[in-house]
């Protein structure tokens, strides 16, 4: 039994480094960022899908307030007129449509709490990106050298600090600051 299990350990090690030396970095990162790009698309869709719910919403209540500004004229009418016959059902419709108003608020209320929390979502998942896109650069710059040799421009003009460095120090600073706060 013990043969047994020290060959299923040898094989699974194997298998284990295997998989490590397919594995390369810059091929897992990649995919990692597409797949942070596709939830964040996903996510920012959502969130325009909660914009248009929350717009349809505020059109409904606008329609039913006119209905209500209507009711209230007609109860006026009504009333004016010693009609409470006629006055019961303008009554009854405006009692619905105010029970229709105040649980087309509570919807749109509770979309637009679901709406910021998309909202703060979308933006820590736009500031990892942004962390691992500046990862991808380093780590592109790091298996890429600069060329040695007669490409190679050691002149001193030439500024020491690259577009590409300042980058990820500004997306290392904002990260910084994001933490402290």
């Amino acid at each position: 039994m013990a043969i047994i299990t020290r060959l299923t350990r040898l094989l699974s090690a194997d298998l284990h480094g295997l998989l490590d030396r397919l594995e390369t970095p810059d091929l897992v990162l990649a995919q990692a960022l597409r797949e942070m790009e596709e939830s964040l698309d996903r996510e920012r869709r959502y969130a325009a899908r909660l914009d248009r719910e929350i717009a349809r919403l505020g059109d409904q209540e606008a329609e039913l307030r006119q209905v209500l500004d209507q009711a209230g004229q007609a109860l006026e009418d009504c009333l004016a007129a010693g009609q409470e016959d006629l006055a019961r059902p303008v009554i009854r419709r405006q009692l619905e449509a105010e029970q229709q108003a105040a649980a087309l608020r509570r919807r749109r209320m509770g979309l637009e709490t679901e709406r910021e929390r998309r909202s703060q979502r979308i933006r820590d998942q736009e500031s990892r990106l942004a962390d691992l896109q500046a990862r991808a650069v380093i780590q592109e710059q790091e298996c890429d050298p600069e060329p040695v040799g007669p490409t190679a421009s050691w002149s001193f003009n030439a500024p020491g600090v690259r577009d590409a460095d300042v980058e990820v120090a500004l997306l290392r600073a904002k990260r910084q600051r994001e933490s402290v706060s």
